[in-house]
């Protein structure tokens, strides 16, 4: 379980990071500040799906939380490189496989209680307000932007171990944001209407192809999974297969962009 070690060592430097402290103290605030706002008016109640199906709340969760999941992941394992620590990790009883595996542990457990903490404080908030809290909704929203904050280390982390610097590095993991968050659809929209010129023997349909680009993305793979969860029809409903299919990419994800990056990792000299 040597990757464990790696894994509680890379926690404690995630929680002692100015950074990870100044964005998490940020998204609590902001998040602190949005249910606030929400109060209602004496005399009238709120319920949980209003605020969390709000625009700046999801705004907040899909595009807020990836953004510190990359800041803080980026220079995992390229940092280290470069400054030489690495060689000092894997002089230990640590192999390259445990130093990604545990650095996506330990920075994924870092951001996720970070991102609980900054439900925290506005759930108790609007508890004094009149609030109908929905406790299983409220929990299962936010352990959903734990996982879309996880999924991003994993991708951050991978990369970091592929990349052949620290620059390489934080120019990737600004690439990749703004791949998957705000151009997205920029990129989506011109592939699914290639793809739906495929000749007729292609035996792949439309549908297919643009659900296919729609979850590929694990920030709209997130938006889907939260929608059908507000809407109280999580893995329920004529949706119900595609919501499987978002959270097994979500899943996949987790796992296959440290693995791909540890590929490239295993055959680079240090």
């Amino acid at each position: 379980m040597s990757w464990v070690v790696v894994a509680r060592k890379d926690f404690e430097d995630a929680i002692r990071s100015r950074w990870l402290q100044g964005l998490t103290a940020l998204f609590v605030g902001l998040v602190a500040l949005i249910a606030a706002i929400s109060l209602p008016p004496e005399g009238q109640t709120v319920s949980t799906n209003a605020v969390l199906g709000g625009s700046f709340v999801g705004l907040l969760s899909g595009t807020l939380a990836p953004l510190i999941a990359l800041v803080v992941a980026y220079s995992a394992v390229s940092g280290e490189r470069e400054s030489g620590s690495l060689k000092l990790l894997l002089s230990l009883p640590h192999s390259r496989a445990d130093v990604v595996f545990g650095k996506v542990a330990g920075r994924a457990a870092a951001l996720s209680t970070a991102i609980i903490v900054g439900f925290v404080v506005p759930a108790v908030i609007l508890a004094f307000g009149p609030l109908e809290l929905d406790v299983l909704t409220y929990i299962g929203y936010t352990l959903l932007v734990a996982l879309l904050v996880s999924v991003f280390v994993a991708i951050a982390v991978g990369w970091s171990a592929a990349a052949p610097s620290q620059r390489t590095a934080l120019a990737g993991a600004i690439g990749l944001y703004f791949l998957f968050v705000p151009f997205w659809d920029a990129v989506r929209f011109p592939l699914q209407f290639a793809l739906q010129s495929l000749p007729e023997w292609v035996p792949v349909s439309a549908t297919a192809v643009s659900n296919a680009l729609f979850l590929i993305n694990p920030a709209s793979a997130f938006r889907g999974l939260t929608g059908a969860l507000l809407r109280g029809q999580l893995f329920a409903g004529e949706t119900a297969a595609l919501q499987v299919s978002a959270l097994s990419m979500l899943l996949f994800w987790l796992l296959a962009a440290p693995l791909a990056g540890l590929y490239v990792f295993q055959r680079r000299d240090l």
